[in-house]
């Protein structure tokens, strides 16, 4: 059997505050193999962000990850010494974040900005690392790449920033790129030409990703496998296809419902009734149980997860859901 390219296994990250610690991410588990596209999702505070950063090691103390593990092409993460970990991010794994106006630095040209991230992990001259600049901004979209590399971000729409940001991320050719929301606050046609370009990106350079979102509409049309987090744990996962038709959890089942193409016009939106718990005090065993219409004494127990060919959930009663 092929090894992953990405393998997270019992991964837990913690933050410490005055009132307690908040399990951001608790013992979360899954592969992404190389060229695959990988879709994360829940609701804001469900912990999709936090396992990216984890990933990338990018969380700032006090936080911490408290136990589990992170390994690239076979590569332990966790634990790595911060300068060999720096040596890892943007030239073998890279993160494109949700808003490219806080990512780009809005004094230096775009042409500048990007050679910094080849320099930092490769001595070539000045004129090759602008030569690969040009190249990636095209292969991305941009057009006439060359003479725009010595423009500002400001002279850049939201959706060109955006398509800056995953060239940059993309400069030092990594084997996985995790992308959080980057195209939440583009408009829809932008967001369809993105979706379409990093498709064939990850078809054509063998690159996987994990794609984190709050969007399943954009996650279906992207991802070939995906995983729904709740309460900083996965919930279910397993293909999108499988996943979507027949949903084994009530949370996934309500995000489904919840989806303006699945009701009719003129009609309410069914509601997930309730809001995410505190992270501080979640409720004994399953943590959807407050807000789930199949919960029973049952639920007081924290439910295992189920294997089921190439689907997991955490649920005691998935057969009602199917019903």
């Amino acid at each position: 059997m092929t090894e992953p390219l990405l393998a997270v296994r019992g991964l837990t990250t913690e933050f410490p505050t005055r009132a307690g610690v908040v399990g951001a991410v608790r013992e979360v588990s899954f592969d992404v193999n190389a060229g695959e596209i990988v879709g994360l999702v829940g609701e804001s505070g469900s912990g999709k962000s936090v396992t990216g950063f984890s990933i990338l090691g990018l969380i700032d103390p006090p936080g911490r990850i408290a136990s589990g593990s992170v390994k690239l092409a076979g590569r332990e993460l966790v634990g790595m010494a911060p300068r060999d970990l720096r040596a890892v991010r943007g030239r073998e794994i890279a993160m494109v974040f949700q808003d490219p106006a806080a990512t780009l630095n809005p004094v230096l040209r775009i042409g500048d900005q990007m050679a910094l991230a080849i320099h930092a992990h490769e001595r070539v001259s000045e004129a090759a690392a602008r030569a690969r600049v040009a190249e990636v901004l095209t292969l991305v979209g941009i057009p006439d790449a060359a003479r725009r590399l010595d423009a500002y971000p400001h002279q850049f729409s939201g959706g060109m920033r955006q398509r800056v940001a995953i060239a940059t991320a993309l400069l030092n050719r990594p084997k996985l790129i995790i992308c959080d929301e980057p195209t939440t606050a583009l408009d829809v046609s932008v967001q369809a030409q993105i979706l379409t370009e990093m498709r064939a990106l990850a078809r054509d350079t063998g690159t996987a990703m994990v794609w984190i979102s709050h969007d399943l509409a954009t996650v279906s049309a992207l991802a070939s496998r995906i995983l729904v987090m709740y309460a900083g744990r996965v919930i279910e996962q397993g293909p999108i296809r499988s996943v979507l038709s027949e949903p084994r959890h009530p949370y996934t089942a309500g995000l489904l419902a919840s989806l303006p193409a699945r009701s009719e016009a003129g009609a309410d939106l069914p509601q997930i009734p309730g809001a995410p718990p505190s992270m501080l005090a979640l409720p004994k065993g399953c943590a959807f149980a407050p807000r789930c219409g199949f919960a029973s004494p049952a639920c007081e127990a924290d439910p295992d997860p189920t294997l089921a060919a190439d689907r997991l959930w955490r649920c005691h009663h998935p057969q009602g859901i199917a019903a």
